[in-house]
């Protein structure tokens, strides 16, 4: 079967309310990959350049290229300034503000889509684009609830698509140095005794203070913005300023906070190769400013993991907060800011930590201590100069790269769903201990809180939710 006869025929079973139990995406036989963007302002024109190579400073592209970008899609491509980059360097994409009507107009004119819109727009787009047999790509977190995971996770198994989540670092040096290191002994996951992430830069709610009682009061909606469709799956908002431009990280009903932000780009590779999975329960204390709209000034949430294989059992910490700071073992140094690591943003800017910059350690039972920053940034060992460290692997295709040649059939995704969904459960599973201020036990085989019916509820995200009208999308 063809790649367009495959399409053709899972949009008749679409039609009918039938999904074929079979892969459906065909063979790539083109010479770019023709990719078609979710979000086009902020850090998906930040995606955009690297799938392209578009370089802003001498206007050129540099690279392979892989793909050409074949649709733009924003609720605010009209008029939002955000936007003008990615129109104006590729003047021939079509343009669209709703997902949907770009996939019904777009149809056999695809091959994959980039999913960069806020974190509780992803899972419906994805849906979409998966269910026409397309290769996804999206930023992180995977999805806004446990139950989305979930979802995302059935539908890749189901639909045969490429799949990819932009946890970056998992393309760079810190996996494979990771990956090696953990195959071949040099670290010795039976001797784990304490596992620590860490983000503790200013963030977008900490100019709030944690003084806030009520949502945003309703203002004049910019005129071209397609609110109805930014507001997707979530609960009924009135438009604010306080909600867009990246604000919607801060709040619980549309972002996954901190966590979701930096916890994929510092928790990655040690929930990944210690095969952490999910946790039996989760604890949040240490907790400054919390309120039921935004998320905290600060909290100390700790993931509890049952045993796995040569693993003992073992807690993941997690820090985030100015002033939050974990006690650091002997021998750690605060390690420096990455080239490959963006800069934070937030409520104080692009400033780098005056503290602690994002990152990871953890300690061994022999004495062993290895931290490093986040992203691809490598590991470095207490009291072992790094250049005297094993070799590993170099660097192979970066993570856009490897998206595009894995649609391509030359490569294999590293992250895809069956990976980061879990780790992306994890984030979903502390961002409802910091909603509600409390943890609980975890049942990790049957997928429920155990003994509090309120966050388990959650898992599937508030009350209310998916809005009227887009049910539909959570059905694999």
């Amino acid at each position: 079967m063809t790649t367009m006869s495959r399409r053709s025929f899972l949009k008749a079973s679409l039609a009918a309310g039938a999904f074929p139990l079979l892969p459906v995406h065909g063979a790539f036989t083109g010479d770019k990959v023709r990719l078609a963007c979710v979000g086009c302002g902020q850090q998906a024109w930040n995606d955009i350049r690297a799938f392209t190579g578009w370089n802003d400073k001498d206007r050129t592209f540099h690279g392979k290229g892989l793909c050409e970008i074949v649709a733009l899609c924003d609720t605010d491509i009209i008029n939002g300034k955000q936007c003008a980059a990615a129109k104006k360097v590729f003047p021939k994409a079509r343009q669209f503000t709703d997902f949907r009507k770009m996939l019904d107009a777009m149809d056999g004119k695809i091959d994959a889509v980039a999913v960069m819109n806020p974190d509780f727009s992803h899972f419906p787009a994805l849906m979409a684009a998966m269910k026409r047999g397309l290769a996804v790509f999206t930023e992180k977190p995977l999805a806004h609830t446990f139950e989305e995971c979930e979802l995302l996770m059935a539908a890749e198994k189901k639909y045969g698509v490429v799949t990819q989540m932009g946890n970056q670092g998992h393309s760079g040096g810190n996996y494979y140095q990771f990956k090696e290191y953990v195959e071949k002994g040099v670290i010795d996951v039976s001797k784990l005794t304490r596992l620590c992430a860490h983000m503790n830069s200013g963030r977008r709610w900490h100019k709030w203070n944690g003084k806030v009682s009520a949502f945003p009061t309703g203002e004049k909606m910019p005129e071209g913005l397609d609110w109805d469709t930014w507001t997707g799956t979530a609960l009924p908002h009135d438009y604010s300023k306080d909600y867009v431009q990246g604000e919607w990280r801060s709040w619980f009903d549309f972002g996954n906070g901190a966590l979701g932000d930096w916890g994929a780009h510092t928790m990655d590779t040690m929930h990944r190769f210690f095969e952490l999975g999910l946790p039996t329960e989760v604890v949040i204390k240490d907790v400054t400013g919390w309120n039921p709209f935004v998320f905290p000034m600060q909290d100390t949430l700790n993931f509890k993991f049952a045993a796995k294989g040569k693993r003992p059992a073992c807690t993941l910490e997690w820090y985030e907060g100015v002033k939050n700071l974990p006690v650091l073992p002997k021998g750690h140094k605060s390690a420096a800011w990455d080239d490959s690591i963006p800069a934070s943003g937030g409520a104080s800017g692009s400033a780098k930590s005056k503290s602690l910059n994002p990152g990871k350690f953890f300690e061994l039972s022999n004495g062993d201590v290895w931290f490093g920053g986040s992203h691809g940034a490598t590991l470095e060992k207490a009291g072992v100069d790094k250049k005297d460290l094993p070799k590993f692997p170099k660097s192979g295709s970066d993570h856009y790269a490897n998206f595009l040649l894995a649609v391509m059939g030359k490569e294999q995704t590293r992250s895809p769903f069956s990976v980061s969904a879990p780790l992306s459960e994890v984030f979903c599973l502390g961002c409802i201990a910091q909603r509600l201020n409390r943890g609980f036990k975890f049942d990790p085989v049957k997928k429920v809180v155990v003994g509090d019916d309120e966050a388990n509820a959650l898992l599937k995200g508030s009350k209310g939710t998916p809005r009227k009208g887009w049910e539909g999308f959570y059905k694999v």
